[in-house]
């Protein structure tokens, strides 16, 4: 059987996505200061220069790794809000479905790049840029699954992904050690899709 060629494209793409593959594992177990770019093009499988073709800077390596894991979950929480049953209250999905993203390897390795932003001026201006654009779309998809609550109150979008966002950072910033759990998860969740559904405004008939 003769073998198909891959097109340069496809060759692009597939290191590309090896590298930022390769880039987000490295920077969850690892952290920042111990991802370096040789050992990502190294567990990736291309040369020190390949990497250095597509990324110029480790900034720029590890804001597209974020960013890129973060358009996977932003496609994974369109299905999820897509096949939420018609039964169930739209919010208290929405938050269940954000909350198991933060608990993953994006919000993992997006906290190592926030708390190493701090003291860098190049990386943060990348991981701003790409934390805009998550809160952008974001706010999209929020207009988007309540259409009957943002003709309302306009400004809801942005004020209920803001508080949400928030809220999430700081539950799972204090769920990042196993052993320890200042807090009842469960029960801290229950209070604020309480008050979420609370504040919504809707429209007779609308389901929340």
């Amino acid at each position: 059987m003769a073998q198909i060629r891959r097109t340069q494209a496809e060759r692009t793409a597939a290191t590309r996505a090896a590298l930022l593959t390769a880039t987000v594992d490295t920077l969850v177990e690892s952290g920042y200061r111990n991802t370096a770019t040789q050992a990502v093009a190294k567990r990736a499988g291309v040369s020190y220069g390949a990497l250095l073709h597509h990324f110029p800077t480790k900034a720029d390596l590890l804001a597209a790794a974020v960013q890129h894991l973060f358009d996977q979950r932003i496609a994974e929480f369109r299905k999820a809000m897509a096949d939420i049953p018609p039964d169930r209250p739209k919010v208290d999905a929405a938050i269940d479905t954000l909350w198991s993203m933060f608990q993953g390897p994006a919000f993992t390795a997006w906290l190592e790049l926030w708390v190493a932003a701090r003291t860098d001026p190049e990386l943060a201006g990348a991981v701003t840029r790409v934390d805009q654009q998550f809160v952008d779309t974001s706010v999209e998809i929020f207009r988007e699954l309540f259409a009957d609550e943002t003709a309302v109150n306009p400004a809801l979008p942005r004020l209920a992904i803001g508080m949400t966002f928030t809220f999430l950072d700081g539950l799972a910033l204090s769920h990042q050690f196993g052993d320890y759990q200042p807090h009842d998860f469960a029960e801290l969740l229950a209070v604020f899709k309480m008050l979420v559904s609370t504040a919504m405004p809707t429209e007779p008939g609308a389901n929340r």
